[in-house]
């Protein structure tokens, strides 16, 4: 699914004041990978490692990252229903920004850790591939190496 132009500026505008807040008003907010970046310097980049160690991230990231981990593992492409797992993932993605409290550089890596996650949800479709689900699982399953 493609986002248009004036979703992804919403979501860039309610993720500047979003993020770092728990307010319950924010859980249905899906960010767009150009706000996951640091709000003040523009797109996400490439994350990177805490001088060649994991980011300390708060625990709601990583259960967040697990559970939709989980969610793709016990996926039965045969006879699962592909729009409730996108809704699923997608609420779990949510979650990690409604519950967002990290803050300066381990805060950016993570927005760059998530916007390659955005993106292969957006593609989700309601009978996602092998492949499709191949990959979201694999990078998913790489959140250990950059943070814990």
């Amino acid at each position: 699914m493609k986002v248009p132009p004036i979703l992804s500026f919403l979501f860039v505008a309610v993720l500047a004041t979003a993020c770092g807040t728990s307010d319950a008003t924010h859980q249905g907010h899906v960010p767009g990978a150009a706000e996951m970046g640091n709000e003040h310097e523009g797109p996400a980049g490439a994350v990177q490692l805490n001088n060649g160690q994991p980011w300390d991230a708060n625990i709601e990231s990583t259960d967040g990252v697990n559970a939709m981990l989980a969610l793709v593992k016990n996926y039965d492409p045969a006879n699962g229903d592909g729009a409730v797992l996108k809704k699923e993932l997608v609420a779990e993605f949510s979650e990690i920004f409604a519950k967002c409290t990290m803050t300066g550089v381990a805060h950016e890596q993570l927005h760059n850790y998530l916007a390659p996650v955005h993106e292969m949800l957006d593609k989700l479709g309601t009978k996602p591939s092998a492949a499709e689900l191949s990959e979201l699982s694999a990078y998913l399953g790489s959140y250990g190496n950059y943070f814990h």
